[in-house]
């Protein structure tokens, strides 16, 4: 099995879904809402981030946090989060979060995003990427924390960035998505486009990787027939943890592995995912809003 496994993307959803603190019904607020105390929480991240503050951008982190970067890397846990920041931030990077929605649902939050950032490794030329995130909040005590974050590339990253930290070993599967996960990975699979699709929203946005967002079914649609297009991938979902928010809607994620057949011969990526679900009008759950990275593995 490959080393190169996306690891421990759900730390934070076991630990909120181990029965400790089962969520009561909550009313979700519609997208596109501005919460005050999550944009100050999003003006602070910049702030110290820019200032390259790593120990003060990890206190808006629940200490059981992950954050899934674009380039691959897993850090588990507000210490390791500080730790990576602390290696990024060698770097003299600058950045800019935008917010373009935020689901509340009581004490659960979702955002979806763009990011910008320039680095400069030493003794490099700067480098500039962008690409989109989506975070998952809990709020405590009336303070919001961050308690997991995937991000993604907009477009194809330059040769040369630094190799990702991933840590070795394979998560445990304790999501509750499983009839939604084996129709995705069965119609992936088998190139039927159109019902990939209808396992999305009206409304859904997409955020594949290496690519703008696919809003609405029938661009999701398209972006799926250009990927089962090429090579004629095969998917392994691994749904690692649920979370319950509110009656008809959950926050899941977990990781994946895509092989498809290359000029060169079998090509895997593997990447994190987060979803956001909601119920259908027949009770069945639909991706409403999805957000993937991936990077190739490296031949073992």
């Amino acid at each position: 099995m490959s080393k190169r496994l996306i690891a421990l993307l759900g730390a934070a959803f076991v630990a909120a879904c181990s029965g400790e603190k089962a969520p009561e019904p909550a009313e979700v607020t519609a997208m596109a809402t501005v919460d005050p105390a999550l944009e100050q929480l999003r003006a602070d991240y910049v702030t110290h981030f820019n200032q390259h503050h790593a120990s003060v951008v990890g206190e808006l982190f629940a200490d059981s946090a992950v954050f899934l970067g674009a380039d691959g890397s897993v850090d588990d846990g507000k210490a390791a989060i500080v730790a990576g920041m602390e290696q990024v931030m060698a770097t003299s990077p600058t950045i800019d979060l935008t917010t373009l929605e935020t689901s509340v649902m009581g004490d659960q939050a979702v955002t979806r995003g763009e990011y910008q950032i320039r680095m400069t490794p030493p003794g490099g030329a700067e480098i500039a990427l962008g690409g989109h995130y989506m975070t998952y909040f809990t709020r405590d005590g009336g303070a919001w924390k961050i308690e997991a974050v995937v991000t993604n590339y907009d477009a194809p990253p330059p040769a040369g960035l630094p190799a990702p930290r991933v840590p070795s070993g394979n998560p445990p599967e304790n999501g509750t998505l499983a009839e939604l996960s084996k129709a995705y990975t069965e119609h992936y699979n088998a190139g039927h486009a159109s019902v990939v699709a209808a396992l999305f929203t009206e409304d859904a946005i997409a955020m594949f990787p290496d690519q703008p967002p696919a809003e609405g079914r029938a661009a999701i649609e398209a972006a799926l027939t250009q990927a089962m297009a090429q090579g004629s991938p095969q998917v392994t979902i691994h749904d690692i943890a649920t979370m319950p928010a509110g009656d008809d809607m959950a926050i899941d994620g977990g990781w994946y592995e895509l092989v498809a057949t290359t000029p060169e011969g079998s090509a895997t990526t593997t990447g994190a995912y987060m979803l956001l679900v909601r119920k259908g009008p027949d009770g069945s759950w639909l991706i409403h809003r999805m957000i993937a990275n991936g990077r190739p593995t490296p031949a073992s």
